[in-house]
């Protein structure tokens, strides 16, 4: 689709999800089609949001993945607008796992079906147990 004055419009990217290492922490990503440009933030289980000043892949420390948390996020607009990011995403993850869905376990390495698990279509979700 196209502007009035020829140009493309440009579609907002926005993608997302809980945190593997620091599960009831969700972070989110917004950017312009196109653009390098790009914001990130995380909302801890509290309720509040934070922008991410830093992140760190396989940190020195362990886990997969670290992130540095810049400011806290005051301004109405931006927090009603990660709020509807966050509810979308919410719901995009509820349809994506299935009670019942095929999982591996990671623990023995087996397929099998979890009561109240469930994986992305097609690829197995990989569950600790205990």
């Amino acid at each position: 689709m196209q502007n009035d004055d020829g140009t493309k419009n440009k579609k907002m990217m926005i993608k997302g999800g809980e945190l593997r290492d620091n599960p009831g922490w969700y972070k989110i990503d917004r950017r312009l089609e196109g653009e390098s440009a790009s914001w990130s933030a995380i909302r801890k289980p509290d309720g509040s949001w934070w922008w991410v000043a830093a992140t760190h892949f396989f940190p020195p420390g362990g886990g997969d993945v670290r992130f540095d948390l810049g400011e806290e996020i005051k301004k109405e607009a931006t927090l009603s607008l990660l709020d509807s990011n966050f509810h979308e995403l919410l719901n995009k993850l509820q349809e994506m796992f299935k009670e019942g869905d095929r999982v591996r376990v990671k623990q023995a390495g087996t397929p099998g079906t979890v009561k109240g698990l469930g994986s992305l279509p097609g690829v197995p979700r990989i569950v600790n147990v205990a």
